[in-house]
């Protein structure tokens, strides 16, 4: 084969790569970028959050093992028999999502129910309503987690970090939320009463009832692993132990693309925080408006970084829990919880991730212009 038509053969494979991949090649673009301005060192380790990449390891696999023990398809065929069209399984979606995330964080809810939510609209025949329903499930995870100092990993750490009350919490992000909730409550009417098709279990299902009921042993342990109130090591352990010995094809299942994605979103901004102008740069204008401020900065690193990175700059507690709440909603990375969304569709529907985008981003722009003016006329 000639060199022309083997560069030919990788350039046509890399395209099809980065077209399902998009995000995680961004991440890496941004990673290898920021290595030049921070030289590659073993500090480099210092960077990952590997609990959160274990819990992500842990979860992906055991959603996966529970959609394998057919629960989800039960579910699914409960749901589309009593919710006929595409408008009434939505309201379901996207406030079960809203609810689950303030309990079990913006992550988690995702990991659970956007592939469920998939399972359920399979066969909806207009492709755009199914990328709206997964686009406001998103959207309700990111705004129904920032109710709660456990909802996600940003209000933990500043909840902590400022030594805040639960009243003060509540107040300064209470009414946000629930805006927001009448918003997304009111925007899935825009979603087309399209007939579902009533799910049905394939005839030669048989219920795996003791696999259904070890991962949804395995799903509680998981869960409380993200709380810390068991160590998140020994669940990883167990799951790959109980995964190995129950189904090993499960391993194929697990998105560990995904798990790249954050390794490299974490280089890239643990680089970001060790470059003097940078830093230099947020000290100057965290004086500013620090709701505005923190939530433009979460549109490029996340708000967990940005909460973490302008907390040394700002008393203004409240302020910067609104402003990265609301900075989770805009661009892909403004959020990392939406990255899992976006990797779960474009996985099942990769000619469609690009479109994907294009809806997240008009819906995401959207609520993060609404709820910033919300704030104005509130605080």
């Amino acid at each position: 084969m000639s060199v022309s038509r083997m560069v030919a053969r990788f350039g046509k494979s890399f395209a099809g790569f980065a077209r399902k991949n998009t995000v995680l090649v961004i991440a890496c673009v941004l990673a290898a970028a920021s290595a030049a301005f921070v030289r590659p060192c073993p500090e480099y380790a210092a960077y990952i959050d590997w609990k959160v990449l274990a819990c992500l390891f842990s979860l992906m696999a055991v959603v996966a093992g529970l959609r394998a023990s057919g629960i989800f398809d039960i579910a699914a065929k409960a749901i589309t028999r009593f919710a006929d069209d595409a408008r009434s399984v939505s309201f379901f979606l996207v406030g079960l999502t809203f609810g689950l995330s303030m309990c079990i964080t913006n992550d988690v809810a995702l990991i659970t129910l956007v592939p469920f939510s998939l399972l359920v609209l399979e066969d909806l025949g207009d492709s755009g309503t199914r990328m709206r329903i997964v686009t406001l499930q998103t959207i309700a995870a990111n705004i129904g987690s920032s109710l709660t100092p456990v909802g996600n990993p940003q209000n933990l750490f500043l909840f902590s970090h400022y030594g805040m009350s639960a009243l003060d919490f509540f107040a300064a992000i209470g009414p946000i939320v629930l805006i927001g909730g009448a918003m997304l409550f009111l925007s899935v009417f825009t979603v087309k009463k399209l007939p579902v098709r009533p799910k049905q279990v394939a005839a030669n299902y048989s219920p795996k009832a003791l696999h259904l009921a070890v991962y949804a042993v395995l799903f509680v342990l998981s869960v409380l692993a993200v709380f810390r109130l068991v160590d998140y090591r020994a669940v990883t352990l167990l799951v790959i132990v109980v995964v190995l010995t129950v189904d090993r094809t499960i391993f194929r299942r697990v998105d560990y693309s995904l798990l790249f994605t954050f390794v490299a979103f974490f280089v890239f901004i643990g680089n970001l925080q060790k470059i003097d102008g940078v830093r230099r740069l947020l000290t100057s204008i965290a004086g500013f408006d620090i709701v505005l401020v923190s939530a433009i900065a979460s549109q490029c690193i996340s708000n967990v970084p940005a909460a973490i990175l302008f907390s040394g700059f700002t008393e203004n507690s409240s302020g910067l829990l609104r402003g990265v709440s609301i900075g989770g909603m805009g661009t892909l990375v403004a959020s990392l919880a939406s990255v899992i969304s976006y990797k779960f569709f474009s996985s099942e529907y990769p000619d469609s991730s690009m479109r994907y985008l294009g809806v997240f981003t008009i819906w995401n722009v959207l609520f993060l212009t609404f709820l910033y003016a919300v704030n104005l006329l509130l605080y």
